[in-house]
Parts: structure tokens; C-alpha cells; sequence
């Protein structure tokens, strides 16, 4: 063979002329006879292992098919997890061209052509001592002397696309660098505005054939898109459609709409922190209830809108100077101020030096916004507060959480109606035979109970995580888990590419992306201890057909048609198996909802429970989480016997008990009789006394220090992290400890002798020392 000869895989002439020839056949093949392409590419790979087994001197002559081959260096670490695919992918197809005769799909002929070119880089850069640079993959082309009919040429075309979303210029194999460049395409496209009449206006066709509509649209979800630049002055069109009322924009209408025939002056004190949603309120209010915000002037981050000379105090003295003491009498001046909590709190702590806020700060004291309360809001005098801070996103009912504003969201983006920008972009795709897995993974987000599985994760991760989602934050997650990093049309992709480009396995395993994503990845349902998943386990094992397994337990046909494709465990290899079965799990977990159901976690779904007794004030149903914390705390410490706590550590010679007087008391808790609550406080808080009710002490349970005692009552002990992350309940115990009666009697206990003994005084105040 002419070694000079540029061609397929040629770099590996000179270590396995004949995997090269292979390689070659079968891109000659491919357009004429994507059959025997298929067949040829099959024949590669088992050359390609043969001398993997003959380069490593591996004597297995009991591992005659190509499954086991692939199976045993796997496991052994010869070949790695994306290469073992390939191997797979190869096999899987090979398999169908050799036993179907009627199997001659040039699309499964494309999808090996670039497995090949990636093992044969990998052979290469293993196997080879030569320094050969590597060409670039290219995207096979029928040759012009070829005649080659015009059905198969439109589907060719079809293919390698003349869009953005696919390439057939050359691309470097294992590089993200291109597809992350095609995505930035989408995200700073200009978009002219062109609207033919056949599209209706929400959605502009403005973009060349084979372009995307629905990519344009979703990108717009992204933090990278203009659509993410908050300002308080400009509300688009886009964020117009996105807009979901929240109850504090409704509180704010109201205290708007009372205030709107005063004729005194008025502050409106909107308090919060970054990203929160101040921005879009009043840029929303000003697009759309101008009648009620057009007598105000407004503030938005005042501590940065005058001259840079002055400091924050100083800004915020400016501003507020109608508001001082000196002049609140006669101001007529009507202002919102959106300010962070922080900055509030030390302007109405500051000395300042030309006026007085003395009227302000005793208004902000008495709306309790830096105490442990909820203030949502509160108004006295010509003062109006709303804090951000106790609006969640979030409500909490019996059974547990929802959230009306990020299922809303939702809707809002895939809802089957024409009056959905991004639903109307869908379709036009499907016109154009767009089809990647941003749309699959589209089409399954417009299952109601999926969407709803998206929201609890989230709901979640603010529970467990203490995480700050905002709307951005929200729409950009949503983005992640839609959009893969590479972009193509589905037909070219191989069955492992769709996997890892789906949905559920963007959802769980981008855990770099975002802190969103990072939070979301630790509640992956792969991790859960379940008997529901140990029986899937089984079954994925002992069954020789995973057809009627899929359908029995994934209640969505676009991910049907993802795993259909593999039909046993025997058509799967090592990684491969692990990768479908965690797929199998998760696309599980978010479509069948009985499944979801089993696999619950019990501790989050009760801290959720009695998150809502003690912010309703339901003092019965109270009883048994405190039952729950006095059996925590005796275990944390120890206890030799009923209503005894030890005093000190294991590890002394002797242990010292005292009996402790704990009488928990509820006198803090009020009613709230709402059956959904959407203003609470998002922790736990209980109250101890000694005896005397007016000596109480507090201890505030957030989950993570709940899901901690909850482990301590089944037997877990506690180490030196444990104690440093749950530092609150550790300085708590110092405190309780403080209720025993020490003074009066301790418990020793020998444990070498396992003998007790107590030390007490007698009627004449004489110390007592009594063995057990």
C-alpha cells in the first residue's frame, strides 16, 4: 500500500496496515453500500482489540466475541470509558448490518465513521512512538466521479447541515473548544427584524436555512444573553412574556395603590440583597402600572447613582434628606428606595453630620427587619418597608413544597400554546427537520410531572444548600439542562452521545456549571438507598429483553426512544452498562411518579412537615420533633440511663452523669391557620426552659442540622466535623447542660467494672457516695 497516500486512518499504516486498509474500505463503502461500511467498520474494531491483546502479551483465548474482548479491558484499564463506547457503538451497529439484511442505514455508517477516527487516535497515541501530527476529523463526502442518486445526495445534505448547529468543517477529536464557539454563535447573533408573514410576531424569522429557532430562543435563558442585563429603567418584550407575578410585586401594588391620593411625602424602603429581583420589579411597574409609580422617583442602588466622590452614608444622606428628622414634616417628595439590608442598617446606625434619621430608624426597629421575625411588610406613618429576604420562592404546605413562581416560569416557556415564543420556534424547526437533543430535551420538559420534578429539586437545593435562586439564576439552570455542550443533529449522534446529551444526565451530572447544578448533582437518585432501585437493579441483570422493562417504567415516549436501543445487558459492556443503567434511574425518577414516590428521602419530606407545624403554630403536632431533639441530644453527649447526660468524654477513665431538667415550651410559636404558607420562617426554631419559663433558650434546626440529629438518634456518632459544622447545636448544649442538677447528685459510671455509683447530698447537706 503507498504509505503517501492521504486516506482515512492512514496515520496508522505503519502499526496496523491492516486496521488502516479497514478504515479506508469503509469510507469507500459508505455512500454505495452503508451496509457492508457498517461491516467493515465492525472488522476494524475487532483488528483494532486483536492488537491491543497482541501489544499488552494478553493470553485469553476463552474471550472469543467482540463483547468479551471489550468487557475484559475495560475492567482491566487497558482502554478508557469514552473509547470502550465507541468500541460499543461500532459493535451494537456492526451487529445489526451482519444479522438484518434489510439493515442499511447511512446514518449509523456516519455515526462510526467518527468512533473509528476517535479509536484509531486513541491506538495511536497509545500504541505509537512516531510523532506524527494527527490530521483533524472531517466529515465524509461522496466523491464527484461517483454517481450517486439524488435522494441519497438530499439525505447526505441533510445531514451535514448548512446551519450553525452543525459543522463539516475539520474539528479537533476530544475538544469542546468549537461546539462551545457554535454556542457562543447563538448567544451574540444580532437579531434583525425581519417578521415574514407566515411566522406570527412573537416569534421573528430573521435566521438562514438550517439554523435553529428554538436554540435562539433558549439561549436567551442564558446569563450570557442580553436578555440577562437587569435595569430598572428598560423592561423588553421578552422579559414582558417571561414577567410571573410574585406576591411581593402585589404587596407593592397595594401599598402603591393606598398611598396613591396622599398628597404627603412618602418612602418606600424595598430591602434586599444582589440578584434579587429589585431591578425587574420596578422596571416591570414602570413599563406596566405607570399610573401607580409615576409621582415616585426611584433609587435603585443608591449607593451608586451619584457622584463618586461620596461615599455610600453620604449618597444615602442626599437621598434621603426629605426624610430626616429636620424636614420629614414638610416633605412632599415621594421616593422608592431599593437598598441592601446592610447598608440600611448602618446608614440608620450612623452619626451623621448635617441631619438626623432618628423618625427612620425607630420606623425600621419597629418593623422588626433585623430580627429573627418575618417582615414581609409594614408601614407606619409615611414610611413603607417590603423585604425580599422573607418572600420566598417557595411556599410550604402539609405535605410538604411548591412553587407557584418557578412552575410558572416553566410554563411560561414550554406550554403547547401559539402564544409561546418558544413553542412556535419549536415548530418551526420541525418544519426546517431541525432536530437536536436541545429539542428532545425540549419535548420532554413539556411533560407536566417532569417540570415538576425539576422545581422539587430546586426547592430542595434552597432547603438543604441555603441557596439564593433568582428568576436569572432559575432561567439560566433551566438553559444548562436543555442545551448540551455539543450541538448536532440527533441522526448523526451515536446512542451513548444522546445519553450523555439528554436532559437527565445534563441535570445530574454538570456539576461544575453552576452552583445550582452543584447542589442538584448531590440529590441524584443513583445516590438513594431504595429497595425500588435494588429491584431495578435486579431486573436489569436477570432479564435478556429491556423492551417491556422500559416501557413499564418510563412514562414518557422521548426518552423511550433514547434507551430503546439497547435491548439486553448482553449488548452492553462494562461503562456502557453503568451509563444506561444511571440514565434508566434518572429518566426514571422524572417521569414516573410512583417510582419517584419510593424513592423519596424521608427525612427532607419531615423537616418539611414540621417546617409547617411551627410556622402555623399547630401545637400538637409539634410534640414529637421536640421528642425527636431531646432523644438527639442525649445520644449526642450519651446517657447511661433515662433523664441522665454525660458530662464528659468517652475516652476519660470514668464517665460523669447529671440528670437534666429540659421542659420545652411553645409560648413563642403563632397561629397561622393558612393551609399554604408563602411567607415563613425557613428554619426551626425551639424554646427550653429550666423550670422557670421566663429562663429560655432557643435553638434554630435548619435541615442539614436536622438530616445530622436525625442520623445521631439511629446510632451515628458524631466526630470532630460533625461538631464544627453543627456548632449552633453544640453551643446550645453548653447552655442546656446549664439546666442540670449537678450541685444536687451525679452519676458515675466505671466502665472497665461497669459499675454506677452516685454522689448526692443527704438531708443535712452531707455528700452521699451510694454504688447503684
Amino acid at each position: 500500500m503507498n504509505t503517501t497516500e492521504i486516506y482515512f486512518l492512514n496515520f496508522l499504516e505503519n502499526i496496523n496496515s491492516d486496521a488502516a486498509f479497514l478504515a479506508k474500505k469503509m469510507e469507500e463503502l459508505l455512500f454505495e453500500d452503508p451496509s457492508s461500511s457498517i461491516v467493515k467498520a465492525r472488522l476494524f474494531a475487532e483488528e483494532i482489540l486483536n492488537s491491543v491483546f497482541k501489544q499488552e502479551d494478553i493470553e485469553a483465548p476463552y474471550l472469543s466475541s467482540l463483547h468479551d474482548k471489550i468487557s475484559f479491558l475495560s475492567r482491566e484499564g487497558y482502554i478508557k470509558r469514552e473509547i470502550q463506547q465507541s468500541f460499543d457503538t461500532i459493535r451494537l451497529s456492526g451487529n445489526k448490518a451482519a444479522h438484518d439484511g434489510k439493515f442499511n442505514d447511512i446514518t449509523a455508517a456516519f455515526k462510526l465513521h467518527k468512533e473509528m477516527y476517535k479509536i484509531g487516535v486513541w491506538f495511536y497515541e497509545v500504541y505509537s512512538s512516531e510523532q506524527v501530527k494527527i490530521p483533524f476529523y472531517e466529515v465524509p463526502k461522496p466523491r464527484p466521479k461517483e454517481n450517486i442518486e439524488d435522494i441519497v445526495k438530499k439525505q447526505i445534505l441533510e445531514l451535514l447541515g448548512t446551519g450553525k448547529f452543525e459543522s463539516s468543517k475539520k474539528e479537533e477529536v476530544e475538544s469542546g473548544s468549537k461546539e462551545d464557539a457554535k454556542e457562543d454563535e447563538y448567544n451574540n447573533k444580532e437579531k434583525s427584524n425581519t417578521v415574514e408573514e407566515s411566522i406570527p410576531p412573537l416569534l421573528k424569522k430573521d435566521l438562514k436555512d438550517g439554523e435553529s429557532y428554538l436554540l435562539r430562543e433558549l439561549a436567551r435563558l442564558k446569563d450570557s444573553s442580553q436578555e440577562a442585563i437587569e435595569n430598572a429603567s428598560q423592561f423588553s418584550g421578552f422579559k414582558d412574556y417571561m414577567h410571573v407575578d410574585r406576591k411581593i410585586q402585589l404587596d407593592l401594588e397595594s401599598i402603591l395603590s393606598s398611598r396613591n391620593t396622599e398628597v404627603k411625602g412618602n418612602l418606600i424602603l424595598l430591602c434586599g440583597s444582589v440578584g434579587d429581583g429589585k431591578s425587574h420589579l420596578l422596571a416591570y411597574l414602570k413599563e406596566n402600572k405607570a399610573d401607580l409609580i409615576n409621582e415616585y422617583t426611584i433609587f435603585n442602588d443608591a449607593t451608586e447613582s451619584f457622584s463618586p466622590s461620596k461615599n455610600a452614608m453620604e449618597t444615602l444622606e442626599e437621598v434621603l434628606k426629605g426624610f430626616s428628622d429636620q424636614f420629614i414634616e414638610q416633605n412632599d417628595q415621594k421616593v422608592i428606595l431599593a437598598i441592601n439590608m446592610g447598608v440600611l442598617h448602618n446608614f440608620i446606625n450612623t452619626n451623621h453630620n448635617e441631619y438626623t434619621y432618628c423618625a427612620l430608624k425607630k420606623f425600621v426597629e419597629q418593623s422588626n427587619l433585623f430580627s429573627p421575625n418575618i417582615t414581609t411588610h409594614y408601614s407606619d406613618n409615611c414610611f413603607d418597608l417590603l423585604s425580599f429576604g422573607d418572600y420566598h420562592p417557595y411556599e410550604i404546605h402539609e405535605q410538604g413544597a411548591k412553587s407557584s413562581f418557578y412552575s410558572a416560569l416553566l410554563e411560561k416557556i414550554f406550554k403547547k400554546t401559539d402564544d409561546n415564543p418558544f413553542y412556535l420556534a419549536l415548530k418551526q424547526d420541525e418544519k426546517s427537520k431541525i432536530r437536536t437533543m436541545a429539542h428532545e430535551n425540549y419535548k420532554l420538559m413539556q411533560n407536566e410531572f417532569v417540570r415538576e420534578q425539576v422545581v422539587q429539586l430546586i426547592i430542595k437545593s434552597i432547603v438543604i444548600k441555603k441557596l439564593v435562586i433568582s428568576a436569572r439564576a432559575f432561567l439560566n439552570f433551566i438553559a444548562d439542562i436543555i442545551i448540551p455542550g455539543e450541538i448536532k443533529n440527533t441522526k448523526l449522534l451515536t446512542e451513548f452521545d444522546v445519553l450523555n446529551s439528554s436532559l437527565p444526565n445534563l441535570l445530574f451530572d454538570r456539576k461544575d456549571r453552576s452552583t445550582i447544578l452543584n447542589a442538584v448533582s448531590q440529590l441524584d437518585p443513583i445516590h438513594r438507598r431504595s429497595d425500588s432501585i435494588d429491584q431495578v437493579i435486579v431486573e436489569l441483570n436477570t432479564l435478556n429483553d429491556w423492551d417491556a422493562l422500559i416501557k413499564e417504567y418510563i412514562k414518557d415516549e422521548t426518552p423511550i426512544s433514547w434507551l430503546s436501543s439497547f435491548n439486553s445487558k448482553e449488548s452492553l459492556t462494562d461503562y456502557s452498562f453503568n451509563m444506561f443503567f444511571e440514565s434508566f434511574i434518572r429518566v426514571t425518577y422524572l417521569t414516573n411518579e410512583h417510582f419517584s414516590s419510593k424513592v423519596s428521602d424521608e427525612s427532607y419530606l419531615d423537616y418539611l412537615k414540621n417546617l409547617y407545624y411551627f410556622n402555623t403554630g399547630e401545637k400538637r403536632k409539634v410534640k414529637g420533633f421536640y421528642d425527636e431533639i431531646k432523644t438527639a441530644l442525649y445520644k449526642w453527649k450519651g446517657s447511661p440511663k433515662k433523664d441522665f447526660i454525660y458530662l464528659n468524654k468517652p475516652s476519660d477513665k470514668y464517665r460523669i452523669a447529671q440528670k437534666l431538667n429540659l421542659k420545652p415550651t411553645i409560648e413563642h410559636l403563632k397561629t397561622n391557620p393558612q393551609e399554604v404558607l408563602d411567607s415563613f420562617k425557613s428554619s426551626i426554631v425551639l424554646a427550653y426552659h429550666d423550670g422557670d419559663a421566663e429562663n429560655k433558650i432557643f435553638l434554630d434546626i435548619d435541615y442539614p442540622l436536622y438530616s445530622l440529629l436525625r442520623k445521631v438518634q439511629e446510632g451515628y456518632r458524631p466526630n470532630k466535623k460533625d461538631e464544627e459544622d453543627a456548632i449552633k447545636f453544640v453551643e446550645f448544649i453548653e447552655k442546656v447542660m446549664a439546666f442540670g442538677e449537678k450541685k444536687r447528685e451525679l452519676l458515675v459510671f466505671f466502665p472497665k467494672d461497669n459499675k454506677f455509683y452516685t454522689i448526692k447530698k443527704d438531708d443535712f447537706g452531707a455528700f452521699v457516695f451510694e454504688r447503684e
